[in-house]
């Protein structure tokens, strides 16, 4: 018995994989680890060069893949792509909402923010997460198979002092949104789970924590040596990881769960 933990199958072979953002970062990690194992792709972004090199680097691997330019916040992009995907594929097994943001938006005060703020960066984390689910969750009950991971963050599980409140808000919200789903028989009894990845401090290219090394490597080595208990910065490959671990028949006993993953930073119990 003990000799099965050696062989953990992580095979998506005929499954197909709709990561949104998975151009760069965590959903581009995500797309590669899932190609590698047999997934086919599907992925939206709004840069033309991520899109090319994306399909360029998936090109390797024996999948199909559609990836498109759409950005979430067009009112009209979710239902006509999920449509266009469903035309191509005829089912999404495995959905992973990567699209996010918003940490940075806005100003720290909040009597100069305005409340457009609010409303879009409640819509860039849970408008896909309303939209794909509902589009694509019959294909799931049609197949008695699915995995949906949203893509959360460890601002939407406790609020530090320098957090935007609106970002604060809308990740707990995606949190509950999918809590709500894992709680739904109608779905769970088709062997369909709901989870949620809490991310910390990720190193992206080009992004926030990336500028701050490049602009003083020492200074950032002294905050990651004293902030992260694991002295060391994620990296988008660890969250791929456990997002694969999510989408396979290994985890088909986790369901309703929010898995943090920040070396250990946050203090919620």
């Amino acid at each position: 018995m003990l000799g099965d933990q050696n062989n953990l199958n992580f095979n998506l072979k005929n499954k197909t994989a709709f990561i949104s953002g998975g151009t760069h970062g965590i959903g581009l990690a995500c797309a590669e680890i899932f190609a590698k194992h047999g997934a086919n792709i599907v992925s939206f972004s709004r840069d033309d060069k991520k899109i090319f090199n994306t399909k360029k680097k998936l090109s390797k691997f024996k999948i199909k893949s559609l990836i498109e330019n759409g950005d979430i916040l067009d009112r009209d992009f979710p239902d006509k792509f999920s449509l266009k995907v469903l035309r191509y594929f005829k089912k999404i097994d495995i959905l992973i909402h990567n699209v996010g943001g918003g940490g940075r938006w806005g100003n720290d005060d909040l009597f100069k923010t305005n409340n457009k703020v609010w409303e879009e960066v409640y819509e860039k984390n849970n408008r896909g997460v309303i939209i794909f689910s509902k589009n694509f969750l019959p294909s799931m009950i049609k197949n008695n198979w699915g995995r949906v991971i949203a893509i959360g963050s460890t601002c939407g599980i406790e609020a530090k002092k320098g957090d935007r409140i609106w970002f604060n808000a809308a990740k707990s919200a995606q949190h509950a949104i999918i809590k709500s789903f894992s709680h739904k028989h109608a779905f769970t009894k088709k062997n369909i789970t709901f989870n949620s990845i809490s991310p910390g401090l990720i190193l992206i290219k080009d992004t926030g924590w990336d500028f701050e090394k490049k602009k003083n490597p020492k200074k950032f080595k002294q905050f990651v040596n004293s902030y992260i208990p694991t002295k060391k910065i994620g990296v988008s490959e660890d969250v791929a990881k456990l997002c694969l671990f999510l989408a396979s028949n290994e985890s088909s006993y986790i369901n309703g769960s929010n898995i943090v993953i920040d070396g250990g930073v946050t203090n919620a119990i």
